[in-house]
């Protein structure tokens, strides 16, 4: 016996494999993917579904939703149980291709049972589109009285509780209107096809703005659909992936990119981990950024550059980590060669590429 969170019960009754959740036989049948719900539109948890062929039940679970499976073009026939509510029925046509999705209202015991029919005379009909696919809950009204719905093989069932001359009245959404007049019931059933309407919607423009003004007035965003499209060679690091990485140091966002390494600036201080930087403490470290072979980047801020900077006609490193913390910066670009580097920002001399860094 199975467990009682997946139950499997095979039976081949009329062509139809039934299951309460069995992935393989869904991928090859088709499925039922019902909910059950009271008259105001609560679900209804716990009720039970009882295939009439084979007695066959499953039960709905907290949110009063249930799943058969079987072979497409097969009817599904149940009955609906719940504790304070009348016992109900329902059937289901399986689609091939698609799943069928449907509501089953139960009604309370303590509602008051429905008016029965005066007359035993009822008008059966069938919605079709124009390629004779079934239309399904399109809106059919007998008079303009009261609607009732085609199911899900767009067929509905009508009480005719008039005599002669009567209108019967078919809309759905996206279909044009159908009006049938008819002097008396038919002995077989109607067939009402609809055609569908295309219709244009008019068309709606939608502004943002970007949650960081700097990047965008930077040209960051549109510097990284250039590297999309492959026009430039480039790697970029966006808010969401400072706030995910959560780096130390702002050096270490931009050490996983390919051809990319960190190399400590030897200003003569060892610290006490054996790094050659400041004061031996992470958030000082004097890092540069270099190519694989040792070439340095030329690093801007905000388009002003900070490393390397010439002091005195000579070359020196700056402090990158010192000048900005990580949780100060927005965005940082990273082009490996100078060739692929913005115009707007080359590579200084004896350097072979950019970063660029952008503060929030």
């Amino acid at each position: 016996m199975a467990s009682a969170a997946v139950r499997i019960v095979p039976a081949l009754i009329a062509g139809a494999l039934f299951s309460e959740r069995t992935p393989a036989l869904q991928a090859q049948g088709s499925e039922v993917r019902g909910r059950v719900v009271s008259e105001a539109g609560v679900a209804i948890p716990g009720a039970s579904i009882t295939l009439t062929a084979i007695r066959y039940t499953v039960r709905a679970d907290s949110l009063g939703q249930f799943r058969l499976s079987g072979t497409p073009g097969s009817v599904l026939s149940f009955t609906l149980s719940a504790p304070g509510f009348r016992d109900d029925t329902g059937s289901v046509v399986l689609s091939r291709g698609r799943p069928v999705a449907r509501d089953f209202v139960m009604r309370s015991e303590t509602a008051s049972l429905p008016e029965a029919n005066p007359s035993e005379r009822v008008l059966r009909g069938r919605v079709t589109d124009l390629d004779g696919e079934p239309i399904a809950y399109a809106n059919v009204q007998l008079n303009g009285g009261r609607r009732f719905v085609t199911d899900d093989s767009g067929r509905f069932l009508v009480p005719l509780t008039v005599s002669g001359r009567f209108s019967l009245l078919v809309r759905r959404i996206g279909y044009a209107p159908e009006e049938l007049k008819l002097e008396q019931g038919p002995d077989t059933a109607v067939r009402v096809r609809m055609q569908a309407v295309a219709r244009a919607l008019p068309g709606q423009v939608v502004t943002t703005r970007a949650p960081f003004a700097r990047l965008e007035l930077g040209g960051f965003y549109r510097r990284m659909a250039e590297v999309e499209r492959g026009a430039r060679v480039g790697y970029f690091v966006t808010p969401e992936d400072l706030q995910l990485r959560n780096p130390a140091n702002v050096t270490d966002a931009v050490e996983q990119f390919p051809g990319i390494r960190l190399r400590p600036i030897d200003d003569g201080v060892i610290g006490p981990d054996g790094m050659a930087h400041g004061d031996g403490l992470p958030l000082a470290r004097k890092m540069r950024i270099e190519d694989r072979s040792g070439c340095p980047l030329t690093v801007y801020l905000d388009r002003v550059r900070i490393q390397p900077t010439t002091v005195s006609l000579k070359s020196e490193d700056t402090e990158i980590n010192t000048l900005v913390q990580p949780h100060a910066v927005s965005g940082i670009e990273v082009y490996p060669r100078a060739l692929g580097t913005p115009p707007e920002f080359h590579a200084a001399t004896g350097t072979c590429g950019v970063v660029l860094i952008w503060s929030k």
